[in-house]
């Protein structure tokens, strides 16, 4: 009986080298199933597999004529591991290799003659032919040390029988898996990539395909490839000419060399001999990857087009690689012949085109289908008018056919005409003469006329013009219209004929240019505006050269650039397109110019003044920092002058106080100035406006010694403005005088003055005794951009933006400028009426005015203490402030006051000692890290605590819009850093006694009722 799935152990092992070998298993996993099989032998002593060296191994080792396998011993574990190679020699009977069959050996304990290598120790040895078609691919050993080895014959020949049926199915495997990655390959190539010439990317993918790639193991694995194609391939004897490898892919280094001496002496050959060369490389060549170069000459149809060079490694030189690569060899001789003919066609269809190109007349070449296949340079001009037509080819571009260019209602009619032309054409009878008309879509009425058509040939058709309708209306009257329509024109047009001659221009043209009416009028050529303007040009060989050029072949529309030097120096644009006739014949040329000079300088000044905002938000940042410090000089200055006061005083205390009270001026005047905010009219005194304006500008005017004289009318009325706007007008005018007077050297002086101008107005004078400004220029000083400084000298915006803010102030100005030199500019401003008076005094206006002291104002009142307020004595106030010697500064003269003062660096611990302490009030600076003041603010709203009605905020930054924005919108009182110590003790007992009124007066109404309820 029986069991399934159970068979001896014998008969699995001996069929192990067939299952294996259905599986799918590789050279050396054979080689080991079929020594398992040996060993299981009892009377062999050592065993050992070798077979010839597989046609796909690349080692060179593997090349050398040995056969390579494995050896198994008995009584070692370990054998040499050169036994794994088998020389073809004695002691390897040669009878093996003759026959073909099996060969035992007995050698003799006393024999003279030593056993080396894999029969040392053998006393029996058993040789078994691995054979296939009377082939030997490997051979079997059997070794024993004395046991005979006949009842092991049936096994390993046995054995050595499935490993040749194994190496055959191998072999089998590797041809049809070689065939169809060869018939895959041509597949590929003859499918042409999108967008890619079909011959080009053949090619292309035919050198890639002789490369061993990591993804492609099927590949002849080349180390290099290389087609080449022969310069003039219709030449059939002689020695072949040069060889353009174009088409190449591997290791560079080899294709380099393949085109020089000594390497190239292989494919010159081969394509003398027209045969298939091949050689090795030099011995002395330094790279070693290859070991075989073989050219194959590529011929179609007889004729020799080129050469394909490969370099084979050592594991690729076989007679199966050289097949396939002749297989490729003969598409790649298919594909150049595919590529010169379509070179060929190429040329043809160029050189057709080069006709047409010189055809004036619009004729359209049609095939048999009537579809458009060319046109010439007349019908592309009379499509590219319309934008129906960007190239020399019709493809993509034009309708497909003929009738689809014409409008709706004459389609039919055409297609009907046009078909039987076709018809009566292909049958050899001649088209009728019959020439319809018809409108294109552009509007152009045209009549179509067949050319007689030359056999083999494309059908030709010839746009004519249509017969135009006499309109009655003489010429003149057209050419008195054309001239209007020119002169309404802001650019400078100038209207040129076919033969080069003025036929029109304007007198804008004539302003660019320079010239004078009767100038004008004698320039009748292109000749003549180049005589007469290549002068003014900054390079006049070129401006005369380009202009030449531009008459001569314009086909489309130009535009350029034109770099003028004189009258003044300017930059043009000209713009030129040709004139052409209802059916695109050339009648002329129109040119348009415009003056981009105002342009260009607008891009370079805005440049220019994105600059000068980037430095005001620096100045911005640096006096909103400097804010702090200077608040504690200010404020330690003033209480040291105040004690030293009552001791006697202090000069030096003095001076501190007022040098730091003028620095706080104009540190508040750079933040005026620096911020964008939105200009707001009040009473502003012009007087004030001019000191803070001189104060500003002091330093830079001693700088230069430049003497300031400065006379203001005490009684001057108040003018309602905005202070900011004034300023920069009066700073303006202040810089330009000091520039002025620089021109001429250091010294000078300007003189500022103010009185009163009539009827409510007011006047203001800014006056220099520099070169003053020239007569011819001052009507143009106020224009934006103007300038007459070098370049990178102010911006040209100066003057403009004063005249600007006078006007928007209903204001005037005037300059007055002698001949004997010296310039005075007059400002001139309408005084605030009543009525402006009493908006701007209005309480609402009283809070939200920001007050800008004159340096000293407060340096007498700053030596008296002002007497606490009573009602403000123990009041507990809690200040939050970042800055420690701010913070310290407001408690040191609140508690001088008799407050009781808590002192807190950062907003949310101060957050936090609110909800839990009661305060009178709250001191907060603005801007702090972390939580801000506005941000305190509003959480103490959001809570509900009590201290939003008893706050008092200090900031650096009132002068910003959203800083002022909050303060008003909240009724908010603040003090502006840096501030004085009674303005400090002021606000914080207006604040308090605000806060006090209203507890005053509930406690008197309840008074009143216990006095009434008795």
């Amino acid at each position: 009986m029986r069991v399934w799935g159970k068979k001896p152990e014998e008969e699995s092992r001996v069929c192990s080298v067939a299952r294996a070998a259905l599986a799918g298993a590789s050279r050396e996993e054979l080689l080991r199933e079929a020594l398992g099989s040996l060993t299981q032998d009892q009377h062999a002593d050592r065993a050992g597999i070798w077979l010839e060296p597989d046609a796909s191994a690349e080692s060179a080792k593997e090349l050398s004529g040995a056969f390579h396998g494995l050896v198994w011993d008995r009584n070692h574990s370990d054998t040499p591991r050169e036994w794994r190679n088998l020389s073809v020699e004695p002691p390897l009977p040669e009878e093996l290799w003759l026959t073909g069959r099996a060969v035992e050996q007995e050698f003799a304990a006393s024999s003279a003659k030593p056993l080396i290598g894999q029969l040392v120790g053998l006393r029996r040895a058993l040789w078994i032919p691995v054979a296939s078609r009377n082939l030997v691919k490997g051979v079997i050993l059997l070794g024993s040390k004395g046991r005979p080895l006949a009842s092991s014959r049936g096994r390993a020949e046995s054995v050595a029988a499935e490993l040749a049926l194994a190496l055959e199915l191998q072999d089998q495997l590797r041809f049809n898996r070689t065939r169809n990655a060869d018939l895959a390959l041509v597949r590929r190539l003859l499918e042409p990539s999108p967008g890619v010439p079909s011959s080009e990317s053949l090619l292309s993918n035919l050198v890639a395909g002789c490369i061993r790639q990591a993804a492609d193991r099927d590949g002849p694995g080349a180390a290099f490839a290389m087609i080449g194609m022969l310069q003039d391939p219709g030449e059939n004897s002689g020695p072949p000419s040069h060889v353009d490898f174009r088409w190449r892919n591997g290791e560079d280094a080899w294709t380099r060399a393949m085109e020089n001496e000594p390497l190239s002496r292989v494919w010159r050959r081969a394509l003398e001999a027209r045969q298939v060369i091949g050689s090795d490389p030099p011995v002395t060549w330094p790279q070693t990857s290859v070991t075989r170069i073989v050219a194959f000459p590529l011929e179609a149809q007889g004729q020799l087009l080129g050469a394909l060079v490969v370099g084979l490694p050592g594991g690729a030189t076989s007679l199966a690689t050289l097949d396939r690569l002749e297989l490729r060899a003969r598409v790649a001789a298919v594909a150049l012949q595919s590529r010169k003919r379509e070179e060929n066609e190429s040329q043809r269809a160029r050189s057709q085109q080069e006709l047409l190109d010189l055809m004036s007349d619009p004729v359209l070449l049609l095939d048999d289908a009537g579809k458009i296949m060319a046109l010439t340079q007349g019908a592309r001009n009379l499509f590219q008018r319309v934008g129906q037509t960007g190239g020399s080819s019709p493809a993509g571009i034009l309708p497909s056919h003929l009738p689809d260019l014409f409008c709706g209602r004459d389609r039919i009619r055409l297609q009907k005409w046009l078909q039987q032309s076709l018809d009566l054409s292909a049958s050899g009878n001649g088209a009728e003469e019959e020439t319809p008309q018809a409108e294109l879509q552009n509007g152009v009425c045209v009549q179509l006329r067949l050319v007689p058509r030359v056999p083999g040939q494309p059908l030709a058709v010839l746009l004519q013009a249509a017969p135009a309708v006499e309109s009655g209306r003489p010429p003149e009257h057209a050419e008195a219209e054309l001239q209007n329509v020119l002169e309404w024109l802001e650019e400078g047009v100038v209207l040129f004929d076919s033969q080069e001659n003025v036929r029109a221009m304007n007198t804008r043209f004539q302003q660019i240019a320079g010239l004078s009416p009767g100038e004008s009028g004698k320039i009748k050529t292109l000749e003549g505006l180049i005589a007469r303007l290549e002068g003014q040009a900054a390079e006049p060989g070129r401006f005369a050269e380009r202009w030449r050029a531009l008459a001569r072949g314009i086909e489309s529309g130009v535009r350029e650039e034109l770099q003028m030097v004189r009258p003044a120096p300017r930059i043009l644009e000209r713009a030129a397109r040709p004139v052409l006739d209802p059916i695109g014949r050339h009648l002329g040329r129109v040119e348009i110019y415009r003056d981009l000079t105002a342009q260009r300088v607008f891009h370079s000044k805005l440049l220019q003044t994105e600059k000068l905002a980037a430095l005001g938000q620096m100045v911005s940042g640096i006096a909103h920092e400097l804010s702090n410090p200077l608040t504690s000089i200010l404020g330690y200055a003033q209480r040291l002058l105040v004690r030293q006061d009552t001791s006697g005083g202090s000069e030096e205390a003095r001076r501190i106080y007022q040098e730091a009270e003028r620095a706080g001026t104009i540190l508040r005047q750079l933040l005026l100035n620096a911020r964008e905010t939105i200009p707001e009219r009040r009473l502003v005194s012009l007087n004030q406006i001019v000191m803070r304006a001189t104060e500003l500008q002091r330093f830079g005017l001693a700088a230069e010694k430049i003497r300031v004289e400065i006379d203001l009318d005490p009684a001057l009325p108040f003018v309602h403005a905005d202070a900011g706007q004034l300023q920069q007008v009066l700073i303006n005018l202040l810089s330009n005088a000091r520039q002025a007077l620089e021109e001429q050297g250091p010294g000078g002086t300007i003189r500022l003055r103010t009185r009163r101008a009539g009827h409510r107005r007011v006047l203001l004078e800014v006056e220099d005794n520099g070169p003053g400004v020239p007569q011819a220029i001052q009507a143009r000083i106020f224009d934006p951009f103007f300038t007459t400084k070098p370049a990178g000298v102010g911006t040209g915006l100066g003057l403009s933006i004063v005249l600007s803010v006078v006007r928007e102030h209903g204001g005037q100005v005037h300059i007055q400028s002698p001949p004997q030199g010296g310039a005075r500019f007059q400002i001139e401003l309408p005084a605030a009426s009543e009525r402006q008076k009493e908006e701007t005094l209005s309480p609402v206006s009283r809070e939200r005015e920001i007050s800008f002291p004159e340096p000293g104002q407060f340096a007498d009142s700053a030596i008296r203490r002002p007497a606490p307020f009573e009602s403000s004595k123990g009041a507990r106030v809690l200040v939050v402030e970042d800055e420690p010697t701010v913070a310290r500064l407001i408690a040191d003269v609140l508690e001088d006051e008799g407050m009781r003062v808590d002192v807190l660096l950062d907003g949310r611990e101060a957050l936090d000692m609110a909800a839990r302490q009661t305060y009178e009030l709250v001191i907060c600076d603005m801007k702090m890290p972390g939580l801000d003041g506005q941000h305190f603010y509003k959480s103490l709203e959001r809570t509900g605590n009590q201290l939003r009605e008893r706050f008092l905020f200090v900031t650096g930054d009132v002068m910003g819009a959203q800083t002022r924005e909050f303060l008003e919108r909240n009724r908010l009182p603040h003090v502006a850093k840096p501030f004085r110590v009674e303005e400090l003790t002021e606000k914080v007992h207006a604040v308090l006694h605000m806060q006090a009124r209203p507890e005053s007066a509930a406690a008197a109404v309840s008074r009143k009722n216990a006095a009434r309820n008795g």
